[in-house]
């Protein structure tokens, strides 16, 4: 069962009083867009370790890492003595987490965002346990008027989507719906193109031929990861040859965190291109 943003928050409030008595608590991050935020809000000095899907901004790649946030291993968490483990309901497995909290770790567990308004409230929350409410506040009034904008201008609606995710050995990914490439293309009001399809999964030549796209996004999971020449379905759509496409890094794109609004505004203009041409007829 999802864990309800408010009650999720909750949590975190409680968790708040015991971490505000540390002069300087050391943090273990296990989530890159938590982590982001830490940094964002000038806090990454409490930072003693992160896990595998921090890796922005560069600065971090010099902590030692924890492992992957959905299988965190309890010595390598425990042996950096963090006193607080901030991290997502994504975390796990249950039992590392347990564990950490009888050895006296503080585990705090902030919600998945999947919205702009996810985001900004989770901001907010970062910025509230670490003391750093005013950076936060400030991000997000900046935050709210850049995704405003974004919505103002309605260049994405009626624009059909084929977003691909660039998955290492995984290969290459379809993105249906209830997943956070999704998210993002009803957050910037398109729509997604293989909206049959739920979750991941494998790409192939029948399903990218009969997208029939107005745009198509990709994710990379690392920089120069997709090579076109791997796919010729993909470049015989039209969508590809008129250009209206964008491959970005997976972590801005899916990430839900401060840089969302640079996500949106860099995807919204290839939508808005798209849209251009449907309208003109070629």
């Amino acid at each position: 069962m999802r864990v309800s943003l408010l009650g999720a928050l909750c949590v975190a409030c409680l968790s708040f009083s015991m971490l505000a008595r540390a002069e300087q608590p050391r943090i273990v991050s296990a989530d890159g867009s938590i982590t982001e935020t830490v940094y964002a809000l000038g806090a990454q000095d409490s930072l003693v370790g992160v896990d595998t899907t921090s890796n922005y901004p560069t600065e971090v790649q010099s902590l030692p890492r924890v492992g992957y946030l959905r299988a965190l291993p309890f010595e390598g968490v425990l042996a950096l003595r963090p006193d607080v483990l901030l991290t997502t309901v994504e975390a796990a497995p249950d039992k590392t987490l347990e564990r950490l909290k009888q050895a006296g770790v503080e585990v705090i567990q902030l919600p998945v965002a999947r919205s702009p308004a996810d985001t900004m409230a989770r901001i907010r929350e970062v910025g509230r346990i670490l003391g750093k409410g005013a950076p936060a506040e400030a991000m997000v009034a900046d935050m709210q008027h850049r995704v405003e904008r974004i919505a103002a201008t309605g260049g994405a609606s009626s624009v059909r989507v084929l977003f691909l995710m660039a998955a290492g050995n995984h290969g290459v990914m379809i993105a249906g719906r209830d997943t956070a490439a999704d998210a993002l293309l009803e957050a910037l009001g398109a729509s997604n193109a293989m909206d049959e399809v739920s979750g991941y999964k494998p790409a192939n030549r029948e399903a990218l031929l009969a997208s029939e796209p107005d745009a198509i996004v990709i994710a990379e999971s690392r920089p120069g990861q997709f090579d076109i020449a791997d796919w010729p379905q993909l470049s015989a759509l039209e969508a590809w040859k008129q250009g209206q496409h964008y491959v970005g890094d997976s972590m801005l794109l899916l990430g839900f965190g401060p840089r969302l609004p640079q996500a949106m505004e860099e995807v919204a203009g290839v939508l808005a291109q798209a849209r251009q041409v449907a309208q003109n007829g070629h």
